[in-house]
């Protein structure tokens, strides 16, 4: 079975983080460094959400700190993190 992914705006997914219903969150490194995307998903229907922007169809970032602030105020106490793995060249 294949999941289902989804561009929800930053209100919907808070109000889905308020009904209890996500069961996995993810922060997955974005390209820009230092930036998170958030991943949340429900298991029982293969469903995966990602937030976007509310004007344009583009991911919404945060910096960790401020993406862990936010998930706590909202009653998620764990999520994974999930680095890039870049390779610093500088010489």
């Amino acid at each position: 079975m294949a999941v289902e992914f989804n561009r929800v705006k930053e209100g919907e997914f808070l109000r889905l983080l308020k009904t209890r219903a996500i069961n996995k969150v993810i922060a997955n490194q974005s390209t820009e460094r230092n930036k998170f995307h958030v991943i949340a998903i429900i298991a029982n229907t293969q469903t995966a959400f990602t937030v976007r922007h509310g004007r344009v169809d583009e991911l919404r970032t945060w910096r960790l700190d401020q993406l862990a602030a936010l998930l706590n105020k909202h009653g998620v106490t764990r999520f994974d993190v999930q680095m890039r793995g870049y390779s610093d060249s500088k010489k």
